[in-house]
């Protein structure tokens, strides 16, 4: 750029009284935080249907209380069904005519260890469209040494009397039943597992649509999505 031929380039450098008013200038640091654009479209759907779900799944895990938990039998048959399934379900079930197609051995496994594979398998099971689970629980087992180093559940039914426990608090499961003979016995369950439902999905769809859309948009957006 040129300057006009009747300026002084001198008449640009800055005025001596101005700069030591100023005093010695230094440049900024970086205080390390940065801005992120704000998501958008498929993103923010994406993001908000993640969220709600894995709201929903630590909800329903910190659920698993002990509240009403009762010792079984080592040798105690189980049966338990939902309130509304058919008879004919879980008759199939007992039968082993619903073969499993995924697997859960407990053998070994502390109380709280098992709560966390139970919750897991069935929410795998789930995700996979798997209807049927085997869980391998054992009976009475050897026990196990506490924080004190003092052997507890000796000769009981832990594993066994709270996965019953567990699994009818579980939303996901319909119906379980002692397993035949070549399945474990006893000493196993067969699972009947609900078929997954979109409702988390649409959970993050109503999110995302109720932070860009009107109300009358989204009750015709919903169902061309779902």
């Amino acid at each position: 750029m040129s300057l006009p031929s009747d300026q002084d380039p001198q008449d640009l450098s800055p005025d001596p009284d101005f700069r030591s008013a100023l005093g010695k200038v230094s440049a900024l640091k970086k205080t390390g935080r940065q801005t992120t654009p704000a998501i958008k479209g498929i993103d923010a759907l994406s993001t908000a249907t993640r969220r709600a779900a894995a709201i929903e799944q630590v909800q329903e895990k910190a659920a698993l209380g002990e509240q009403g938990f009762e010792l079984i039998e080592s040798e105690q048959s189980i049966s338990y069904s939902r309130v509304g399934l058919d008879s004919g379900s879980l008759r199939r079930l007992s039968h082993g005519h619903m073969r499993p197609t995924l697997t859960l051995d407990l053998h070994g496994y502390r109380v709280e260890a098992a709560r966390d594979s139970v919750w897991q398998a069935v929410k795998h099971g789930q995700a996979e469209g798997d209807r049927c689970l085997l869980i391998v629980h054992g009976k009475a087992g050897a026990g196990y040494k506490d924080e004190s180093g003092a052997i507890t559940g000796a000769g009981q039914a832990l594993i066994k009397s709270h996965v019953n426990h567990w699994l009818q608090q579980l939303d996901g499961v319909l119906a379980f039943t002692s397993a035949l003979p070549k399945d474990g016995g006893t000493g196993a369950l067969y699972v009947l597992l609900k078929k997954a439902k979109k409702r988390a999905i649409y959970r993050g769809f109503n999110l995302y649509l109720s932070h860009n859309f009107t109300y009358r948009a989204r009750k015709k957006l919903i169902p061309l999505l779902l």
